[in-house]
């Protein structure tokens, strides 16, 4: 089957749902696709009788643009490209690519982006795409929790500290529920925890209106921890098969003693498992020093979770004038 472009969301679901991958499925389906509309992004799908890919179209400067492919292409056994031990995929894979560069080129885009599973199954050269690591989009390793296991195992698995401190929240009462989106300004409340955390933590925000479309997916719950009445921490979570992906949180400088992100995430894990998702995605941790993670990643860490790693984000010139703009341009702006 040649590459086609997909239009049919029941064809679409069905191609994304024959596909696994460990960490990031959820964004190559047709619900995050229709998020990426409503906040004013070009969505494209493709497919062979292998591969899919869900693209997002994202501007440049002078009118130019490019196709950036979260956490994809995917195949029948994983994303493309598989394993390296798996030569006719590669060969199919290197194909898929090449077809969809043609179709990145009709169109004017100056590149490709893309996050493999793998990276030892491209061709590089004549025989297969040029390559070229780029700076991560999403995050390229995470900790995942197996909710397979009983309340008591998860407990067990945890750190130490971990444990104490679902205990302490325990102790002092925070609550957790989910808050409706449905529920007037659901957000509200909310919007000055995500501003706190980033300011304190030191990083951007996306704009508020991107977290309300967000939460009113089908797909998404809120989550919020409270003491005493305030809203100390709060995290969106999205649904998809069998996994729970922890996709932005936010706590408060305030009462911290209370350690209300311990109470949140245990009640997250609980609500995941009952409604019989197999597991917890913490979705972003980091060993690099020069991250500012290491905080969050401990965090993350303690839940007893295995870490996955995947090679990371690459671009694949489609127009190569202008792809050495951008490079140039990225390089004089750092």
């Amino acid at each position: 089957m040649a590459l086609r472009e997909i239009l049919d969301k029941n064809e679409w679901e069905k191609l994304h749902g024959a596909r696994t991958i460990a960490s990031g499925h959820f964004l190559q389906s047709w619900a995050w696709g229709e998020f990426q509309r409503s906040v004013g992004r070009k969505v494209l799908r493709f497919a062979d009788e292998n591969c899919v890919a869900q693209i997002v179209e994202l501007p440049l400067p002078f009118g130019k643009k490019y196709w950036f492919c979260p956490k994809g292409p995917m195949t029948d056994n994983g994303q493309c490209p598989p394993e390296a031990d798996q030569p006719r995929v590669e060969t199919m894979d290197n194909s898929f690519l090449k077809e969809l560069v043609k179709k990145a080129k009709e169109r004017g885009v100056a590149f490709l982006r893309i996050e493999p599973q793998y990276i030892s199954g491209f061709k590089s050269g004549p025989a297969g795409p040029d390559l070229k690591q780029t700076k991560n989009i999403d995050p390229s390793c995470t900790a995942i929790v197996d909710l397979n296991e009983t309340e008591d195992a998860l407990l067990a698995a945890m750190h130490p500290k971990t444990r104490y401190n679902i205990r302490v929240a325990e102790k002092h009462r925070v609550t957790v529920r989910e808050q409706s989106a449905g529920n007037g300004d659901a957000f509200g409340g909310i919007w000055d925890l995500f501003e706190e955390t980033a300011k304190r933590d030191g990083f951007r925000t996306h704009e508020r209106a991107y977290y309300e479309k967000q939460i009113l997916m089908p797909e998404t719950r809120l989550f919020r921890a409270e003491y005493e009445g305030r809203i100390l921490a709060a995290a969106i979570v999205f649904f998809d098969g069998d996994t729970a992906t922890y996709l932005h949180g936010a706590s408060s400088s305030g009462s911290r003693n209370v350690m209300a992100p311990y109470a949140l995430h245990w009640e997250i894990m609980k609500y995941a498992k009952a409604r019989g998702c197999a597991r917890y995605d913490l979705w972003g941790i980091s060993d690099d020093p020069k991250s500012g993670w290491a905080g969050i990643t401990r965090f993350k860490r303690g839940w007893g979770g295995a870490d996955l790693c995947a090679p990371g984000t690459y671009d694949l010139p489609v127009n190569d004038l202008w792809y050495s703009v951008y490079r140039l341009a990225r390089r004089l702006r750092s």
